[in-house]
């Protein structure tokens, strides 16, 4: 069951990347790329796991026929559960729900689109919602998940990664210093809320659930799009 302090944590962090991330020109590149790959339609109905910044909603509600849009920051405890009927009622509905307590009718959605949420979930819970989605989405439908992609860094392509990381973080003076030593404390030890995954993880999640063209792409620094077809 969700506890109260882990919705204000996660209300917490809903904040900080909306005033973090939200207006930052990488975010929007994320997000446009997320948008392109999608490729949503206008009689679709899409699924927005994290929609608190309103980054991925806005221009799909522009698009789609429905979006739900699914937000943690004020999430209820237990499981929130739609019916058929209640996926045509709005243009946008609000569904007020952790990602991994979330469902919809199997089948019953053309797209799912998530940015920059998923590294807060542990390995598990993210293989748990790919799985979901490949459930809920009608035959051709779309997976697109932005999020941060690189492992602890084992490969070259983590090491470059963290290495930008740390040179963007040095530029800010002493504010960027302390969080390249919390960071790294935080990372070195397996303590915090971020649990990012490398690529290969997220490939190996979705061709496990089911999908297929499954692709990806590293988009700006350690930001990359995973996608698949159901």
């Amino acid at each position: 069951m969700t506890t109260v302090p882990k919705r204000r944590r996660q209300a917490r962090r809903a904040r900080h990347w909306h005033h973090h991330g939200a207006e930052s020109a990488a975010f929007e590149t994320v997000r446009d790329e997320i948008l392109r790959l999608a490729r949503p339609g206008p009689e679709d109905i899409a699924v927005d796991l994290r929609a608190g910044s309103d980054l991925l909603t806005a221009p799909l509600a522009r698009t789609v026929r429905t979006v739900l849009a699914v937000d943690a920051s004020q999430a209820p405890a237990g499981e929130v559960s739609l019916e058929e009927e209640d996926l045509h009622r709005a243009t946008v509905l609000p569904i007020s729900a952790e990602i991994t307590a979330f469902a919809v009718p199997r089948q019953s959605v053309d797209l799912v689109v998530s940015n920059y949420v998923m590294h807060h979930l542990h390995n598990a819970d993210k293989r748990a919602v790919v799985a979901s989605a490949r459930r809920w989405l009608r035959p051709g439908g779309r997976l697109v998940i932005g999020d941060m992609m690189f492992g602890r860094g084992l490969s070259s392509g983590d090491a470059q990664i963290l290495q930008a990381k740390v040179r963007s973080l040095a530029s800010k003076g002493p504010g960027g210093l302390w969080r390249i030593a919390k960071n790294l404390a935080r990372y070195g030890l397996h303590i915090g809320g971020s649990h990012p995954a490398p690529p290969k993880f997220w490939i190996t999640a979705l061709e496990d659930a089911g999908f297929r063209e499954v692709g990806h792409v590293q988009v700006v620094q350690e930001a990359g799009i995973v996608w698949g077809t159901a």
